[in-house]
């Protein structure tokens, strides 16, 4: 996946909150993450329409059915949720898939054989694990075919983020998107998109993970930082 001409953000959004990205939004972010597990409605027809919506506003769009065991808004079983990646494959140009879910190899092929890519993610909202843990978990998720790497995990303490630093430098050519979530983790979602991670996630209407805020104050953040 090729690098954004700016630090990268991407909005994460309901179907419910499509309607909220304005002139301004749309200036501020580079992708648009749909997260379906938030959808009120999981008819196909419905999924189908507010990915075509997404579609025209003009930014590459993230499918996201996000596993209730690392943070999902509701609980999807594994055959109804590769039935969604294939009924929106077609329209999203990246699609996150959690490394440590039973269908991640499924939907690798699925998502492959559409020429997609493929986010292979982790999320930990406890703590952050060591350097040594990670770059195991990392190199395995490359191995069984991801595209990119996206590593979320809850920053504690300076060295949460120091072990999250040191990872994004010696994985950041190969494509890899690191965050730290909590209030102590706010720096990274600034910093690391300015450093090497191909984009950073932030809110737009409700709150998807701890330590999101707006994109429009993120991107002023950005801003600032860039002059």
């Amino acid at each position: 996946m090729e690098k954004f001409q700016r630090p990268a953000i991407a909005a994460s959004v309901t179907d419910m909150e499509l309607e909220l990205l304005g002139p301004e939004v749309v200036d501020a972010i580079d992708l648009i993450e749909l997260r379906v597990d938030h959808f009120k409605d999981l008819r196909d027809d419905y999924i189908l329409s507010v990915f075509k919506r997404a579609e025209g506003v003009g930014k590459p769009v993230i499918a996201t059915i996000r596993s209730h065991k690392e943070g999902g808004e509701r609980f999807i079983d594994d055959d109804r949720r590769i039935s969604i990646i294939r009924l929106i494959a077609d329209h999203a140009d990246l699609v996150d898939v959690e490394a440590r879910e039973p269908i991640f190899d499924e939907a690798r092929g699925i998502i492959k054989d559409k020429g997609k890519v493929l986010v292979g993610s982790f999320h930990d909202f406890q703590g952050t694990p060591s350097y040594n843990e990670l770059t195991v978990f990392v190199d395995g998720v490359y191995e069984r075919g991801a595209d990119v790497v996206k590593i979320a995990v809850f920053a504690r303490d300076v060295r949460d983020i120091q072990t999250m630093t040191r990872l994004l430098l010696d994985y950041e050519k190969r494509g890899i998107v690191t965050i730290c979530m909590g209030k102590r983790g706010l720096a990274s979602r600034v910093f690391f998109p300015m450093i090497g991670s191909l984009f950073t996630f932030s809110a737009v209407g409700t709150q998807k993970a701890p330590g999101q805020v707006s994109v429009v104050e993120l991107r002023g953040y950005m801003n600032t930082l860039s002059r």
